[in-house]
């Protein structure tokens, strides 16, 4: 982001009771630079409402409820971006191109959220540790333990921070999820996970302007997404957290966004306590649980027919 908005930004952030550093994700620590090389902020015109994560060259993957209801020309996908104030040195800002909501998606429940972006030029890898894409899969439940990240809130209806921040929480395999039971939690589409059953330091929970954002294990000590933030209700860390399960939507990655490069780049050591000793297959192997809806994708360009209801926070 080039400096003079990265002024502005500030002065807007200070006149309005700007958020500090402490303002982020609830619990977990400060992103270091090549930490999360896949994640991307998500911005309409010029402020951070949601996340993604890199897919490709071409396309981020989000929630359907971050941008249902937008307008593609309003929108940016900044890439390489640890600290909102001032450029980081693999920045880049993509214009999107076109929006593609999953053609399922419920807004009532948040049922089949996801979404794809594809963008109007494609992102420079700078490898391993700048800026990069990461491969999804199933969830490996042999180690629960799962890092998100994001630029959220620190409090519920607070601002989004300044700073990019991670924290650990672990994956839950129930039926229920918390206080979302019946149609609001279905666990062949979605995963809960809550922090409360995690004893990492970097324990910690996704708050407001983290949705969309990757959850992600380390699978055959590679970091793997396998989740993207949907719904949770409070900031708290002992409130479980629902994220859209990727694996179920492999054919509809497949033919809206094409087949995903396997990773073969030598990958950031991951944080204590998330290791794991029973790797999954990689991405073309994906183990699908249900199956996949009917897909009839949305093209709307410049605008998106809204699906239903946005939530502005979770």
């Amino acid at each position: 982001m080039k400096l003079t908005i990265a002024y502005l930004f500030s002065i807007l952030y200070l006149s309005a009771g700007a958020p500090t550093h402490d303002e982020r994700i609830i619990g977990g620590g400060i992103a270091s630079p090549g930490q999360f090389p896949y994640i991307v902020s998500l911005t309409e015109n010029n402020r951070h409402f949601c996340s993604g994560f890199i897919y490709s060259e071409k396309w981020v993957v989000t929630t359907a409820s971050c941008i249902v209801g937008k307008i593609a020309s309003n929108l940016k996908v900044i890439t390489g971006q640890l600290d909102f104030t001032t450029p980081d040195p693999h920045e880049e800002i993509h214009p999107v191109y076109r929006i593609v909501p999953f053609s399922e998606y419920d807004a009532t429940n948040q049922l089949h959220d996801l979404a794809l972006l594809q963008l109007t030029n494609n992102i420079s890898y700078v490898t391993p540790d700048g800026v990069y894409f990461i491969n999804y899969n199933e969830v490996d439940l042999t180690n629960p333990e799962a890092i998100i990240m994001g630029w959220g809130a620190y409090q519920e209806g607070g601002f989004e921070s300044i700073r990019l921040r991670y924290a650990t929480t672990a994956i839950q395999n129930e039926m229920d999820c918390g206080d979302y039971t019946g149609s609001d939690f279905q666990l062949a589409t979605m995963i809960c996970t809550n922090a409360a059953t995690t004893t990492s330091a970097t324990a910690g929970a996704p708050c407001q302007y983290d949705q969309g954002s990757p959850l992600v294990q380390y699978i055959n000590s590679k970091p793997t997404v396998v989740g993207v933030m949907s719904k949770n209700r409070g900031c708290s860390v002992d409130q479980s957290s629902v994220y859209t399960r990727l694996s179920v939507y492999y054919s509809w990655f497949l033919k809206t966004a094409g087949q995903q490069e396997l990773d073969n780049t030598t990958v950031t050591t991951p944080e204590p306590g998330i290791t794991n000793t029973n790797p999954v297959t990689t991405e073309e192997s994906v183990v699908t649980t249900v199956t996949e809806p009917a897909v009839t994708t949305v093209e709307t360009e410049p605008a998106v027919t809204t699906a239903g209801t946005e939530e502005d926070s979770i």
